[in-house]
């Protein structure tokens, strides 16, 4: 008898878990941004990707040191919004999560990125580049610091 119950269960926690991977799979009507012949387009059809803040200011660090930085971000538009991709301005700087879903109107979520401070020295300005499904297409987060090397390594 709690076998047949647990099997159940199961299977009910099975279709609830397809129904919201559903709701967030990504489909063409999420990449196809509707423009008018003109060049124009709706607003109200774009997503809109809101960053509470673009660049961070992280100040003086020793050589060597990793900087991780969650940027917090909202879709403040009408549609889905899908972040295709994250990309560092070298290999110094990892985007190490992100959502990988739709993330719907009026929800949030974080982009976790890493910069690794070895080998580099003097003022750092690296840049993370979000592409996603917006006007424009690609959004530039920056991390601002200044690399000083330690004592015993000069």
């Amino acid at each position: 008898m709690k076998v047949k119950y647990l099997i159940a269960f199961f299977i009910i926690g099975l279709f609830a878990s397809c129904e919201e991977s559903e709701n967030r799979a990504v489909g063409t009507e999420v990449i196809d941004i509707p423009v008018q012949e003109d060049g124009s387009y709706d607003e109200d059809e774009i997503a809109v990707i809101n960053f509470s803040e673009k660049t961070i200011e992280a100040g003086k660090i020793t050589q060597g040191e990793l900087i991780t930085h969650k940027f917090a971000f909202t879709n403040t538009g009408n549609v889905p919004l899908l972040i295709s991709n994250v990309d560092g301005s070298c290999g110094c700087t990892i985007p190490r999560s992100y959502p990988k879903g739709k993330v719907m109107p009026g929800e949030g979520g974080e982009i976790e990125v890493e910069f690794n401070s070895d080998g580099k020295v003097g003022f750092q300005n690296v840049s993370i580049i979000v592409s996603a499904n917006t006007i424009p297409a690609a959004t530039q987060l920056l991390i601002k610091t200044d690399v000083v090397v330690p004592d015993n390594m000069k």
